[in-house]
């Protein structure tokens, strides 16, 4: 394995939507065989993971039992929760994939905590969604009753809002560092890391979740990897996504993903931060950023299906 990789898998992925439960042992196999066929192409995947659904299922449950603990449990342990939870499932299950496979690979999750601005505008206007969708009146009366910050997501539905403060620096970057080098397929920066401010008397947590696609591309820009891969729920990013007009974009240079941003062609609560944290990538000096689907994560990388975001002029519509 010589060719270094990041690939960024959604909470939404690994979650129970049938169960409420936080993993879905089937679909966290299946993600695993997707990632066994990426190190059967040659390359060492670091793979990165959100936790939307996952972290707010808990932090539910912690503040509807918190009479049952001396004090009260905050959002950031809540993230570091569930990256041990999600880590801990995603890297025994894609060890024994890889065993049997004949496929000789160590595999290993780290507890991952990232440095965010206490002065981010994000603390003051939470807009990240966790946890279930719930109706309208579900949403009001959660507002009133536990005062949370409540939003539409993806016309899907509402969900809770939390602050989600851009990160600034992954403080275990020299560790994952060294175990890439022994050619170790690292689990990390899991729901976006555990955001932490940096004050006179060392880091401090805090409350908030931090979007797991800018973690993924930092984490990627910081390690100098050339090849960043966002899975989600389609195989391609989509102009006029919706509509009979919709089409798929291929190839597509920086500044047409610009244009169609400036446009409004990518949704502020789906593909837009996708496409906006990869820029920042791809400025930051990476070579080529994809978005697809997992299902086609293996043909996408032999550009035969996906979108694929470069600095290069060239752009196509398909």
């Amino acid at each position: 394995m010589t060719r270094r990789i990041v690939i960024a898998i959604g909470g939404n992925a690994l979650y129970d939507k049938e169960g409420g439960n936080n993993l879905h042992p089937a679909q966290v196999e299946i993600i695993c065989d997707h990632i066994v066929n990426v190190v059967r192409q040659g390359y060492l995947p670091v793979i990165t993971f959100g936790n939307g659904p996952q972290v707010g299922n808990l932090l539910d449950m912690a503040e509807t039992s918190a009479r049952l603990f001396t004090s009260r449990v905050t959002l950031e342990s809540c993230v570091a929760w569930t990256q041990g939870q999600m880590g801990y499932w995603l890297a025994n299950t894609l060890s024994t994939r890889l065993i049997r496979a004949g496929l000789d690979a160590t595999v290993m999750a780290t507890i991952t905590s990232v440095e965010v601005s206490p002065e981010d505008p994000a603390f003051e206007h939470p807009s990240k969604p966790i946890g279930k969708f719930i109706t309208p009146e579900v949403a009001q009366r959660l507002y009133e009753e536990r005062g949370w910050h409540v939003g539409p997501d993806s016309c899907r539905g509402y969900r809770r809002l939390v602050p989600s403060p851009r990160p600034k620096a992954i403080l275990e970057l020299k560790a994952i560092q060294t175990l890439i080098e022994q050619g170790v397929i690292v689990l990390c920066c899991g729901g976006g890391g555990v955001p932490v401010v940096r004050g006179d008397d060392g880091l401090k947590g805090v409350e908030a979740v931090i979007d797991k696609d800018y973690a993924s591309c930092l984490l990627a820009a910081s390690l100098g990897i050339e090849t960043l891969v966002i899975c989600t729920d389609v195989s391609h990013v989509y102009l006029d996504y919706g509509t009979p007009q919709a089409q798929a974009l291929g190839l597509t240079s920086v500044e047409d993903a610009r244009r169609y941003l400036s446009q409004g062609q990518f949704s502020s609560g789906s593909m837009g931060p996708k496409v906006e944290a990869l820029l920042d990538y791809l400025d930051a000096g990476g070579k080529q950023a994809l978005i697809t689907s997992l299902d086609a994560l293996c043909q996408a990388l032999e550009g035969k299906i996906g979108t694929r975001f470069t600095r290069a002029a060239t752009s196509e519509v398909m």
